[in-house]
């Protein structure tokens, strides 16, 4: 899919392609969320041009210079500087209301470890917080907050990619609010298992099956399904159990 995609943007003959590769892509077997925005993300650009103009690579005016900069480590860089000052703010939160029965987290702490790579941390964090939350038999005494765009671009990509694909199809927030009031916000306790579940996959953990569990088992029993408060977790939770499912099967466990 990403091939396909690189290869649209550089030949306009690709237009003609597209009918025929979607019907591709819905005929898969194993299809990722990434593949379907992909999709909908060509599909929207092919409407509005027939054809890619050519860029002289020779050219060394200074607008063409700028425009072709790769900006993704820009990119990286203001939210790993967002993030330090939302750790800083929500610090002050945790110290004076973290207890055994209010268990609160810092998740943009444990975004922040992610980001950075340091999935051992971000993997303890995540699961100290989940033990306690499970014990204190609370998952809505925390919430992020969705409804703002700089908030869910804070997130892993496969999240950023589920919303896109929600906006995408109710593209009004209100009507969208209306059907589902609480997707503004999610439980901290989904966050935490989605980044725990990532991290796992990073570091090839052995306990992957116990993860397969303990999606399940909050999935089944802290969520309840004719809640549509708990919509988007339950969401995110079906999202990140198959994504596990998927990587067992494509990595044996030894």
């Amino acid at each position: 899919m990403l091939a396909d995609y690189i290869y649209s943007q550089c030949r306009g003959a690709a237009v003609v392609k597209q009918k025929s590769h979607r019907n591709r892509v819905l005929k898969a077997e194993r299809l990722l969320l990434c593949d379907v925005l992909l999709l909908k993300t060509k599909e929207m650009r092919f409407d509005k041009c027939t054809e890619i103009p050519t860029v002289n690579t020779r050219t060394q005016d200074a607008n063409h210079d700028s425009s072709s900069t790769d900006t993704s480590p820009l990119v990286i860089s203001l939210e790993l500087v967002a993030l330090e000052k939302l750790i800083t703010f929500r610090q002050v939160m945790v110290h004076e209301l973290h207890s055994e029965q209010f268990p609160i987290l810092n998740e943009f702490e444990a975004l922040y470890s992610y980001k950075c790579g340091l999935f051992e941390e971000c993997l303890e964090m995540c699961q100290n917080h989940v033990k306690l939350l499970l014990r204190a038999g609370c998952s809505r005494n925390q919430r992020f907050a969705t409804v703002l765009h700089e908030f869910v671009s804070l997130l892993d990509g496969e999240l950023v990619s589920l919303f896109g694909v929600l906006k995408i199809m109710h593209p009004v927030l209100f009507l969208l609010l209306l059907e589902f009031p609480a997707f503004d916000e999610i439980s901290v306790l989904t966050l935490s298992l989605y980044l725990m579940v990532q991290c796992q996959k990073k570091l090839r953990a052995d306990s992957l099956v116990d993860s397969l569990s303990l999606i399940r088992f909050v999935h089944d029993k802290m969520y309840p399904a004719n809640d549509n408060e708990y919509f988007v977790d339950r969401l995110i939770l079906k999202l990140t159990y198959r994504s596990l499912k998927l990587y067992m099967d494509d990595v044996p466990l030894v």
